[in-house]
């Protein structure tokens, strides 16, 4: 009979070998749609579910049909960014508007619903680790009302926003054309204010809540802790980002077409498509290889910062610190390994 001791060096090994052999590409045209009480039309594109072994880590897209709410629930933390679509959310009572490019902090446990007010179905893509709360027993997922139709008078039931921010003063809600972009505040010499850090390079860089790939500890007022939603990442034609390597993250295809090389692997991906970097020191890189430029939005887990502080050598290693231009025929005949 195993041992508890001979478990878990069986569960170490089955642990590295899951990750290694893991998908790291996300195709938004093969989500698996489904009906929630929450979401009229919703899909996980990474997350334990669908074969991407995770640290606890989800990524989702949904809809909001025309003239709908969403269902009103509360749970773990969470960030949502709005993909297409107008409207407003009640976050613990209070109204936030939003519309394309707006991204919301939802607290832990922070009762929430989306009304779409718009002429078209909203869409929107949301980070949380329920899976993660679950595994430490301190998950709950309280449905308290269902999604349906927004009642005639929905612009009259709720009062108007009167701030992006909560009344402890936490922001909830930032417009993207309010976001900080790094390469005008940022410094130019590509040095973190934090010791030892390197930022990322990238054409434009659009900080949202703020990360450890920032270069500076600036987060808009967010107070995200669980899952944030970073950075928007803009790589002009024929360009990459800079090589590097670090544990978990996430990558949501906004715009575009390009590859990621990820542990010397090719992962060709467009608009709609999700990259997971996996739980491991991964060696990495993303390039633009289209005519046109890519933007990416970057999802990283606070849990990752847990382990890098504890274990040494568990942080991000620079390889190649700048990015670098691309000839005009990278994109034909790369003899990399491709997943499609």
């Amino acid at each position: 009979m195993a041992s508890f001791y001979d478990e878990w060096l069986k569960a170490g090994k089955e642990a590295e070998a899951e990750v290694q052999s893991a998908p790291v590409a996300a195709r938004g045209r093969d989500l698996k749609w489904i009906e929630t009480p929450q979401d009229a039309k919703v899909a996980m594109i990474i997350g334990r579910q669908v074969g991407f072994p995770t640290q606890g880590g989800s990524l989702l897209k949904a809809e909001i049909p025309t003239g709908w709410h969403t269902g009103k629930h509360r749970h773990g933390e969470e960030a949502v960014h709005i993909l297409a679509g107008s409207g407003f959310a009640m976050v613990d009572g209070r109204r936030y508007d939003w519309r394309s490019g707006t991204t919301f902090h939802i607290p832990y446990m922070a009762e929430h619903q989306f009304f779409n007010l718009g002429p078209e179905p909203a869409v929107y893509v949301s980070a949380m680790c329920p899976d993660l709360d679950f595994f430490v027993k301190l998950g709950r997922l309280e449905q308290l009302e269902e999604k349906g139709p927004n009642p005639p008078n929905v612009r009259d039931l709720y009062p108007a926003e009167s701030s992006q921010f909560a009344e402890d003063g936490r922001r909830i809600a930032l417009h993207l054309e309010d976001a900080e972009d790094e390469n005008v505040t940022g410094p130019k010499d590509g040095q973190h204010d934090r010791v030892g850090q390197q930022a990322h390079r990238h054409g434009a860089i659009w900080v949202i809540m703020g990360g450890n790939e920032s270069p500076s500890d600036a987060a808009n007022g967010f107070q995200a802790k669980a899952v944030a939603m970073t950075e928007i990442f803009e790589e002009v034609a024929l360009t990459s980002s800079h090589k590097h390597a670090h544990t978990e993250a996430m990558l949501y295809v906004l715009e575009g077409s390009g590859y990621s090389e990820v542990d010397g692997k090719r992962y060709d991906w467009e608009a709609g498509d999700a990259v997971h970097v996996p739980p491991k020191m991964t060696v990495h890189e993303h390039f633009n290889n289209s005519a046109s430029r890519t933007r990416t939005l970057r999802i990283e887990f606070g849990l990752r910062f847990f382990y890098e502080a504890l274990w040494t050598g568990y942080h991000k290693v620079e390889y190649r610190k700048h990015s670098q231009k691309l000839p005009a025929e990278a994109g034909a005949g790369h003899s990399h390994e491709h997943q499609h």
